[in-house]
C-alpha cells in the first residue's frame, strides 16, 4: 500500500490546483443560480447541466496529463522499487474520482437549493437522494467510465506512438469510440428495466409528473405520486466497463515502461 499512498499523494500535489479550481467554480454556479432565482426552472436546469458537463470535461483534462509521466520509471527512486502499472493507474483514477464525488455531491446540493428557491417542496428523503444518490449514480454511469477511457487513451498513445507521433494511435482510438459507444448504448437500452427500477426520487410531485409515462429505454420512469425510478442495469454495466478499461490501461503501462 505504500506505493499507492505515495502515488496518490504525488497526484494530489500534481493535480491539486486543477481540483481546487474545479471545486471553486461551484461558487460561480451558485452565483448564477441565485441570479436566476426569478426566472423559469428551465434556466436553472440549463445552468446545472452546464456545470455537470464542464466538470466532466475538466476532470478528463486533469486525468489525461499522463504522456510525459509514463517514461523512464521516474518514481522508482522515490518509491525504492518499481510499482505495478495498476498502482499508477489506480492512484490517478482514485484522486480524480474523489474530486468528482465532491464536485457532483455539492452540485446536487445546489440542485436542491435551486428547487427550494423555485418554491418546490423537497422532503428530507428526497433531498438526501438528490444530493447523494443521483450524483453518485451519475458518477458511476458516466463520469467514472469517461475518466477510465481517458486514462486508457493516454496510455495507448504513449505505448503505441509511431516515431514519436502520438496523434496517430490517439486518432484511431477516438474514431473507434463512437461506434463502440453506439453499440453499447443500444445494448443497454434493450436490457434496461429487466431488473426492478430503483425509486431514487420520491415525493417530488413536479418531477414525477414530468416523467410519468416515459417507460421506454434508458429514460426515467415516473408515477403519479411523484416517485421517480431509474434503471439499475446501466450502473452495473458501466461499473464493469470502468474496471475493464482500468485493467487494460494498467497492462498497457508495461509497454510504456518497457
Amino acid at each position: 500500500m505504500k506505493g499507492f499512498r505515495t502515488l496518490f499523494w504525488l497526484e494530489a500535489r500534481r493535480s491539486g490546483a486543477w481540483a481546487l479550481a474545479l471545486i471553486g467554480s461551484l461558487a460561480f454556479w451558485a452565483w448564477g443560480l441565485y441570479q436566476a432565482y426569478d426566472t423559469t426552472v428551465g434556466i436553472r436546469a440549463i445552468l446545472l447541466t452546464m456545470a455537470a458537463v464542464i466538470g466532466a470535461i475538466v476532470l478528463a483534462l486533469m486525468i489525461g496529463r499522463l504522456r510525459g509521466e509514463t517514461r523512464g520509471g521516474q518514481f522508482q527512486v522515490l518509491l525504492l522499487t518499481p510499482q505495478r502499472g495498476l498502482t499508477h493507474i489506480a492512484s490517478r483514477f482514485a484522486f480524480a474520482l474523489a474530486t468528482a464525488s465532491l464536485y457532483y455531491i455539492v452540485l446536487g446540493g445546489l440542485a436542491w437549493w435551486a428547487l427550494a428557491m423555485a418554491g418546490g417542496s423537497v422532503p428530507a428523503s428526497s433531498a438526501a437522494q438528490l444530493v447523494l444518490a443521483l450524483p453518485l449514480y451519475g458518477i458511476a454511469t458516466l463520469v467514472a467510465p469517461l475518466l477510465a477511457w481517458t486514462l486508457l487513451l493516454m496510455v495507448f498513445i504513449a505505448a503505441y506512438r509511431v516515431s514519436g507521433t502520438g496523434w496517430i494511435p490517439g486518432t484511431v482510438m477516438i474514431l473507434g469510440t463512437p461506434l463502440a459507444l453506439r453499440w453499447l448504448i443500444s445494448w443497454i437500452d434493450r436490457v434496461c428495466y429487466s431488473l426492478p427500477g430503483w425509486p431514487i426520487l420520491g415525493g417530488l410531485q413536479q418531477v414525477g409528473a414530468f416523467v410519468t409515462g416515459t417507460s421506454d429505454g434508458v429514460g426515467l420512469r415516473g408515477t403519479a405520486d411523484g416517485v421517480v425510478y431509474v434503471p439499475q442495469e446501466p450502473l452495473w454495466i458501466m461499473l464493469a466497463l470502468t474496471v475493464v478499461l482500468l485493467i487494460v490501461a494498467s497492462r498497457m503501462w508495461r509497454e510504456v515502461e518497457a
